[in-house]
């Protein structure tokens, strides 16, 4: 760990970022054993929340890629999660610094965030576990970078938003897809008008329900290794299976939203970025999808397709077939079908089209492989929003749920974006919010914090 005179002056740099660019504290850069490095005087201190795939197979190495982070903690509440994230931490920056380095480690997130020498966190939880340490962290001056989808709920997701805007802290929404140049020369295309006024966007997603992990659904007792009481957390507690836990809580709407949500997050964001949405939302909606039982391990819906209309007029269809994007305008269409595939159009010509700076997007990262870790650290440096912060994220996400209860209620709903509810239909806006289970509650999130 960092001695104390680097940990003050780190702590006195990081945390006048809220408001403005602090003068960092000149230390060597060669002071850890490699000229180039960034000095420990100003790198960020990172907590990681959540230690299963995304967070360790994915997210850690994003972190060590990017010279202004440095992770000092890691949490979960599976042990071997965490051990394999501790073993991952320890072991690269013992070779990076050349010195034994032992990261920090907590099964508890409250215990983690209320660590003073801990500037900004990382959440990579489950679904469901995405607004609560948020909030806690906000609350107790730390900056956030948060999985995809951010909210289970569209209530949960304003509360995150409005906090997070209040605070004058850092939020990113971590959604790689704003980093992969596939998307951004699409997006940046769409935005200047190169194929004219937008009429409608098709938005692909992969079908639902696969890529399981274990099939195995007989019920027992959770491994002594997994805190399953703490892992269900707000949902109505259930059973464990293994089928539920970890990788497969995707499919269940206890944890998530399903596809919808998981691939939703992603493309409704590049949808809502190029036609200049970000800040809103659709007035009406209405689709059908198939789901499975209700009592169903896997019970978010296989397939669907929902029609949504916004308030200038623009359409857009979302429905299950490949991860892909149609940009339907009055001079022509732009498509991207398939993860990363290369955009096609029926004016081919358009898509050489030179843009001007002002119209090219920014590019912390063009190879999908942490650009939203080097947007979020350059933000806290430089003072400014995130290129995808909370209310970004919100309005994403929501688009997602708002789907979902059509589909649910089987009808067309309006929707006013402002208010954030259906106009006089007390059936619909009963689904904007659910009861969560205690302690694992919003309102308790205040008694939680004791910043050491």
């Amino acid at each position: 760990m960092l001695s104390s005179k680097e940990g003050i002056g780190r702590r006195r740099f990081i945390k006048g970022m809220a408001t403005a660019v602090a003068t960092p504290i000149c230390i060597s850069a060669s002071a850890l054993g490699g000229v180039g490095t960034v000095a420990p005087s100003n790198r960020i201190s990172m907590g990681l929340i959540g230690c299963g795939g995304h967070g360790t197979e994915w997210n850690l190495d994003r972190m060590f890629a990017n010279e202004d982070q440095q992770v000092v903690a890691v949490c979960d509440v599976d042990s071997t999660h965490m051990a394999n994230a501790e073993k991952k931490v320890n072991k690269y920056y013992s070779e990076k610094f050349g010195r034994d380095y032992r990261c920090d480690t907590f099964s508890d997130f409250r215990e983690m965030i209320n660590r003073k020498e801990i500037d900004a966190v990382h959440i990579a939880t489950p679904d469901h576990w995405h607004v609560i340490p948020a909030l806690m962290a906000i609350k107790a001056g730390k900056h956030v970078i948060c999985e995809k989808p951010l909210s289970i709920t569209i209530q949960e997701g304003r509360i995150l938003a409005d906090t997070a805007a209040k605070s004058g802290l850092v939020f990113q929404t971590a959604s790689e897809n704003r980093s992969i140049e596939e998307y951004i020369r699409a997006v940046e295309l769409v935005k200047a008008g190169v194929f004219g006024k937008i009429k409608k966007v098709k938005i692909l997603l992969p079908p639902s329900n696969r890529m399981r992990k274990t099939l195995d659904s007989t019920i027992g007792s959770p491994p002594p290794e997994l805190n399953y009481e703490m892992w269900q957390g707000q949902a109505p507690l259930m059973p464990y299976c293994a089928s539920r836990v970890h990788f497969n809580f995707r499919w269940n709407a206890a944890y998530s939203g399903g596809i919808i949500c998981d691939w939703g997050a992603h493309m409704i964001d590049l949808a809502h970025w190029a036609t200049g949405n970000e800040l809103t939302g659709p007035v009406e909606m209405e689709g059908k999808g198939e789901f499975p039982p209700g009592a169903a391990i896997w019970n978010t819906a296989t397939n669907f397709k929902i029609h949504y209309r916004y308030e200038s007029g623009l359409k857009t269809e979302l429905f299950t077939d490949a991860p892909g994007l149609k940009f339907e305008g009055t001079d022509g269409w732009l498509l991207t079908r398939g993860w990363r595939s290369p955009a096609r159009s029926n004016h081919p010509e358009l898509l050489e089209t030179e843009l001007s700076e002002e119209q090219r997007l920014r590019r912390p990262r063009t190879d999908g492989r942490g650009g939203e870790h080097m947007d979020f650290t350059d933000a806290i440096k430089e003072g400014r929003p995130a290129f995808a912060p909370a209310e970004i994220g919100h309005r994403t996400i929501s688009v997602s749920h708002l789907g979902n209860i059509a589909m649910l209620l089987e009808r067309k709903l309006r929707w006013d974006p402002v208010t954030e509810s259906f106009p006089g239909d007390d059936e619909a806006n009963a689904m904007l919010c659910r009861e969560q289970r205690e302690p694992w509650a919003i309102k308790n999130i205040d008694s939680w914090i004791n910043v050491a």
